[in-house]
């Protein structure tokens, strides 16, 4: 059943239809594209970043009124590679006569005025190499507008409907993992384990530092305390010799890790975020999630799979916005 839009008089509305389109631009196309439109460059947003929740206020939309609709920026001058760009942005249908189309200025106006945000950074080691992305997602009505780029200098801009979001968020997730760079461990972790949190930083130092001979007793020291199994409801405790070998594999095998942020303001106004975090292997995602037992840090290390990503952002953003 579909929702109705009703006008303060009681008369239906035709609710506008947003036609979903992902274009490919340059650095320089969307600081053009902002430059016509008079406001910030969302490339420039994220190229400079550091990820830091310090500026959350500043990512989400204002408490005051809808801003005025953004002017045009001078005329385009001679044939130049700045008309180049131009041309680009008219293809990509977000600007026209020189001035932000319909289109265009509802996705600035998403990006820059969002009420959720979604920041998705992964890094993933490839045989080619290590690469880096960022994946940018603003929210505000019934309008997505996402941002990603793997280099700064070309970016891919989206916008589609809320209703499709899932969609998009599952996809930045998406890895090959064919494409891995190679692992001396080809054993699978089990699908959930449960782990002191400190046994994990521990193990994990003495990993890095190739101090391998500390791990047996380091496993011995948390004994019984590390459980097992294929789900939430058949979890049994591990046996020593495989704890050791697991927190070795954790820390020498993976492969990538994402981090997301989920941005919004509770109902009182404040911002707030939730952080979702995930590790790579040749076998897929792992989700980290800390929680307690028996007044212990634990943290549950679970098998993801990128279709599960946007309802563990939606338990986020639900916490946040409350």
């Amino acid at each position: 059943m579909n929702a109705i839009l009703l006008d303060a008089q009681g008369h239906e509305v035709e609710q506008e239809t947003i036609t979903p389109r992902r274009v490919r631009l340059s650095r320089a196309a969307i600081d053009r594209f902002a430059e016509i439109a008079a406001v910030e460059s969302p490339a420039a947003q994220m190229v400079v970043s550091t990820g830091s929740l310090d500026s959350l206020g500043d990512r989400l939309g204002s408490m005051s009124p809808d801003p005025a609709p953004p002017t045009a920026g001078p005329a385009a001058g001679p044939a130049t590679a700045e008309t180049d760009v131009d041309d680009v942005l008219v293809a990509a249908g977000l600007v026209a006569d020189g001035t932000p189309t319909v289109e265009g200025r509802a996705v600035l106006t998403v990006w820059h005025a969002p009420v959720l945000a979604v920041e998705l950074e992964m890094l993933v080691a490839l045989r080619r190499g290590k690469v880096r992305v960022r994946s940018w997602h603003r929210n505000l009505d019934d309008w997505v507008v996402c941002l990603s780029t793997g280099d700064g200098a070309t970016f891919e801009l989206s916008w589609l409907s809320a209703d499709d979001w899932w969609l998009e968020l599952g996809r930045a997730a998406y890895v090959d993992t064919a494409t891995l760079s190679a692992s001396t461990y080809d054993d699978p972790l089990p699908d959930v384990v449960e782990t002191p949190w400190d046994l994990l930083l521990a193990t994990g130092e003495a990993v890095q530092r190739r101090r391998f001979e500390l791990l047996d007793q380091m496993a011995s020291d948390y004994s019984g305390m590390t459980l097992t199994g294929v789900s939430l409801d058949a979890l049994e405790t591990a046996d020593d010799t495989d704890v050791r070998r697991w927190h070795e594999q954790l820390e020498s095998s993976s492969r990538g890790r994402l981090h997301a942020a989920v941005m919004g303001r509770s109902e009182r106004g404040r911002p707030g975020a939730g952080i979702v975090e995930w590790v790579l292997f040749h076998d897929g995602w792992r989700s980290l999630t800390p929680f307690t037992r028996d007044g212990w840090n634990m943290v549950r290390i679970e098998r993801r799979s990128p279709v599960d990503l946007p309802r563990a952002l939606a338990v986020r953003a639900a916490e946040v916005t409350s």
